[in-house]
């Protein structure tokens, strides 16, 4: 916390810069939210100066988690990125800082309102997002679909792209089928 090492049962207080070391982990519990910092992370805690949610965790570097239930409601800010649940139920998400420009995004339960600079879109439950801020014509292009000869489409600006992950599910889950497949029956 700042300076100074936290121990069980310490106080935070609105503007807490909180920071964890290599092998480092910190959990916080409060009313209806509880936050995890893993490893390597900082994040700057605030009461929230919107009705839309309780609490303010800025996201300096690293990775955080975090859970509510109906009555608590967090907004995690990331690069200029706001991410936080979509509606007042039980939501627990996992945000990484990867770049300055780059973030994973992991709805585990309840969906998700992610913004960006005026624009905002969707995670459902159960997805998990690379975001790429302010990305490069290079990017958009390459994270487009085909035309398949609609005609040339309006180019607009985009401020953040959603690339699902999906690539793990589809490597991992043969893997795992094929290890727990019996000797007898192959």
């Amino acid at each position: 916390m700042g300076q100074a090492v936290a121990s069980v049962g310490s106080t935070i207080y609105d503007g807490d810069r909180l920071s964890t070391d290599i092998g480092g982990a910190l959990r916080i519990n409060g009313a209806a939210i509880t936050l995890q910092v893993a490893a390597r992370s900082s994040v700057t805690l605030r009461r929230a100066p919107t009705p839309e949610a309780n609490v303010q965790a800025e996201l300096g570097s690293g990775t955080i988690t975090f859970s509510t239930g109906q009555a608590g409601n967090i907004a995690v800010l990331a690069d200029d990125a706001s991410i936080r649940p979509a509606s007042h139920v039980s939501t627990m998400a996992q945000i990484w800082v990867i770049t300055q420009k780059e973030l994973l995004v992991y709805a585990l339960r309840g969906s998700l309102n992610f913004s960006y600079h005026g624009d905002s879109k969707m995670i459902l439950e159960g997805t998990k997002f690379r975001v790429l801020l302010d990305p490069s014509e290079r990017e958009v292009d390459a994270a487009s679909e085909p035309d398949n000869g609609r005609g040339n489409p309006v180019k607009l600006p985009v401020k953040f792209i959603l690339i699902p992950i999906i690539a793990a599910a589809a490597v991992t889950i043969p893997m795992v089928v094929h290890a727990l497949e019996s000797p007898d029956k192959p």
